[in-house]
This record gives structure tokens, C-alpha cells and sequence, in this order.
């Protein structure tokens, strides 16, 4: 076998789809929940995962010719899922709306850029969850086609909002059972892989009141059997705590944020949780730079309180998952691990922040079959980090090395949240409170 190693002609135009290799790792944890092992390998043959345990075992199944790349004193783990981004979005502007005034072709630079970015914090598979047009799905194909580099893309093109909803610049008008049937259908007909229904307004959508349902249980339910009719998952962009319920009873299969979110604050609701875990609705709370303390910019409440609520979620049983949000003001796609700190924080343990990150995220959706734990006939779908991510969740913040579906990325570090990012975030929470009318 050849080696190849770090200090060599490096990693990067190596680990391709074209042709196996093994990676070699000083530590390799197969999924969220399994044991350390030390010194361990993983074979990839034509962007699968063909073999993954301890050196010695992997070695010996290895074919004759195929190279070995040493990653050196690192953790070998899966790939992490973002389950909310916006690739269209500038997310180093302080923008706190969501109109798009730049031509298409602008648009698509910025997203591919954003894929690319998405791959620096180590992410392999993202969904995301709001672009005008049919943009978001030739990205996902270019990237899958290996034409551009990025991460496994699951799309839902522009969500289904009331007229005048929340985020209705990116398209997708709909008022009535009929008109939401219909844009789910057209979703189908664009090739987009889930819908996505707003079912309250948003702090980024001016006059669309965050706390308020906007849509009927009966709208709600129509929208995810048709939904479940084409074979697409449904999700729901829900604050309110209206909403929140309203999605619970209508037979959607996520939500996202689910801030609990009233006129003048946040309130926990327990016999709503307790309807989210009967259903068995999954929620991608969308924690992330701005949640952190500092510098805190998120506008659903004071920090203490959010945290609590999620808190809260955690101890009524509900299932959480990873996303970010990413794209929206100063919450940049490389600082995903950002909201793993919060997840933490509220709670979760090491273990428990991994499987929100992957094996869970991957459950919730619909891709356990493919992607989330390092196991022979899954995608090829790895991350290196140094040290042990189970003893210090902080290295999350350092991956050096990702492999997304058998293409390997080199991982560049990304910059810290700098004085000026303070000074503008309170800004944000500001004009984003101004605008949701409270």
C-alpha cells in the first residue's frame, strides 16, 4: 500500500470517488454512541464506506494498490448534518430581511460559496430550507454530479407562506387548502426533495408577527398528506406557540425553531411538548452563533430564557437535531459547532450532542440509510478532528480534514467573532424586534 500523509502532497486531490483509499486516524468513532477505538482505518471505494474498525482488521481487507492517507493524531468520525441552512443568504451582512436583489446568476456564486463553506465546519449533508426559484436544486445536482464542491443537499425551494407571510419575496404565496395543496405539488413537479410551510410569521419578514399561526390545523394537514402523498417529508418554520401546536395536530413531520415565541417574550408550553413527542415530531431548534452569550443576538427573549426553554424540550423527551439557520445575518455556514455549544449548554451530553449532529439528524431526515455512522455500505461521509470530540465537544471547532460522499475537502479554519461583529449584533436584535412589531 502507498502511504500518504498530512505533510505530503496532501489530502485533498486524493481521497476522490475515482479510485479507493484508507484513512488511517489515531482514534475512529463510528457513530454517536460506539466505542473509541484506537488506531483505527476506513476503506472507501467508490464513495462508499467498504470496511471501518481497527487498523489491523482494515488493513488486512485492503486490495492490492490502494493507497493509505494517515490523518495522524485525529478523531475519525461521521460527517455532521445541518439540518436548517439558506445558502442564497449573505450571512456576513447584517441584513434582517429576506429579499434577494441580485440577479440568479449572482445568487448561485453565493451559493456555491456557501456549499464550500459549509464543507470548512465539517458538515456533509445539509438541507436547506428556503431559496427563490429552483436555484437550490441545480447547486444540490451540480454538487452531486461533483462539478462543484459541497456537502449532500436536501432542498425544499421557496417555502408555502400566507400572502405577505413570512418570507414571501422568495415565492410561494398560497391562502386555502386548495392553494396549499397546489404549491405543494408544484414543489414535487421542481424536483425539491421536502416542503416546507410556514406556520407562524418571522422576526426577518416585516409585519408577519412571529408569535401568530398563520395557517389552519386543516391547511396544515393538507399540506403534509399531499406532501406524504409524493413520498416528501414536510417541516414547518413555527415560533409561536400557537403554531407550534397547530403543526403537532396537523401530521407534519418537523419543526423548525420552535421558540415558543409570544408577543412580548417566550412560554414554554408542557402539554404542547407533550404533543410534539406523541406525534413523534422531530424539532431542529436552529441554535447558533447568535444564541452563544456573546455576542447574543437572538430576538425571541433574553438568552436565559431560551436556553431554558430548550432546556425544557430536552426533559419532556422531544427529539432535537442540529441546524443553524446559517445564511442569516452574522451566522456564518463554517461556525456551525456554534449551536452545538448551546445544545450543550441546556444540557445535552457529549454523546447525545454527536447523534443530534449525525445519526439522529440523519434519522429525522430520512436519510439513516444513508449517512450519519461510519458503517460498511453507507456514504462515505467523514470528518477529522483533533483530539476526542466525546471528552471535548470544543474540537468540533477545528475539523481539518472532511470526506463528503467519497470526495475529500481540506478544511480551512475559520475566523473569530471579532469586536465589530459585537457592535453590530446588537443592531440586529434590535431592528429584527423592530421589525416583527413587538
Amino acid at each position: 500500500m502507498t502511504q500518504y500523509t498530512e505533510d505530503g502532497p496532501g489530502p485533498a486531490p486524493y481521497v476522490d470517488v475515482d479510485r479507493p483509499v484508507v484513512l488511517r486516524a489515531a482514534r475512529l468513532l463510528t457513530g454517536a454512541y460506539a466505542d473509541v477505538v484506537t488506531d483505527g482505518g476506513v476503506l472507501v471505494d467508490d464513495g462508499r464506506i467498504a470496511a471501518a474498525g481497527p487498523w489491523a482488521a482494515v488493513a488486512g481487507s485492503v486490495p492490492d494498490g490502494v493507497g493509505v492517507l494517515d490523518l495522524g493524531d485525529v478523531t475519525l468520525m461521521p460527517g455532521l448534518i445541518d439540518c436548517h441552512v439558506h445558502l442564497a443568504m449573505d450571512a456576513s451582512a447584517d441584513r434582517v430581511d429576506n429579499d434577494f436583489d441580485v440577479p440568479d446568476a449572482d445568487l448561485v456564486c453565493r451559493m456555491v460559496h456557501s456549499a464550500r463553506r459549509l464543507l470548512d465546519a465539517g458538515v456533509t449533508t445539509a438541507r436547506d430550507l428556503g431559496c427563490p426559484g429552483t436555484l437550490a436544486v441545480s447547486v444540490r445536482d451540480a454538487i452531486a454530479r461533483g462539478q462543484v464542491p459541497g456537502p449532500r443537499m436536501r432542498v425544499a425551494n421557496a417555502p408555502i407562506t400566507v400572502t405577505g407571510g413570512h418570507a414571501w419575496p422568495m415565492g410561494g404565496e398560497a391562502d386555502g387548502v386548495l392553494e396549499v395543496t397546489r404549491q405543494v405539488r408544484l414543489r414535487a413537479r421542481e424536483g425539491a426533495d421536502l416542503v416546507k410551510i410556514m406556520s407562524t410569521g418571522g422576526f426577518m419578514t416585516a409585519g408577519s408577527k412571529p408569535w401568530q399561526a398563520r395557517y389552519t390545523v386543516e391547511e396544515l394537514r393538507a399540506a403534509a398528506e399531499e406532501a406524504h402523498r409524493l413520498n416528501m417529508p414536510v417541516t414547518t418554520h413555527a415560533l409561536g406557540v400557537e403554531g407550534i401546536d397547530r403543526a403537532a395536530r396537523a401530521g407534519i413531520d418537523m419543526i423548525e425553531h420552535c421558540g415558543w415565541v409570544t408577543a412580548d417574550g417566550t412560554r414554554f408550553d408542557p402539554d404542547v411538548a407533550a404533543r410534539l413527542v406523541e406525534a413523534d415530531v422531530a424539532v431542529c431548534p436552529t441554535m447558533n452563533t447568535a444564541c452563544l452569550p456573546a455576542p447574543y443576538f437572538c430576538p425571541w427573549d433574553v438568552r436565559e430564557h431560551l436556553v431554558a426553554n430548550l432546556r425544557a424540550m430536552l426533559d419532556a423527551g422531544v427529539t432535537i437535531v442540529a441546524g443553524t439557520d446559517a445564511g442569516i445575518g452574522l451566522v456564518p455556514f463554517e461556525r456551525y459547532a456554534d449551536g452545538l455549544d448551546v445544545l450543550a449548554e441546556a444540557g445535552m451530553s457529549a454523546r447525545d450532542v454527536l447523534a443530534a449532529a449525525t445519526e439522529r439528524a440523519a434519522a429525522a431526515i430520512g436519510l439513516s440509510g444513508v449517512t450519519g455512522r461510519i458503517e460498511p455500505g453507507l456514504a462515505a461521509d467523514l470528518l477529522a478532528v483533533p483530539g476526542d470530540p466525546v471528552a471535548d465537544l470544543s474540537v468540533l471547532h477545528r475539523p481539518s480534514y472532511v470526506v463528503a460522499a467519497g470526495r475529500g475537502h481540506r478544511c480551512r479554519p475559520h475566523p473569530p467573532i471579532d469586536a465589530k461583529a459585537h457592535r453590530t449584533a446588537e443592531r440586529i436584535r434590535t431592528l429584527l424586534t423592530e421589525r416583527s412589531g413587538r
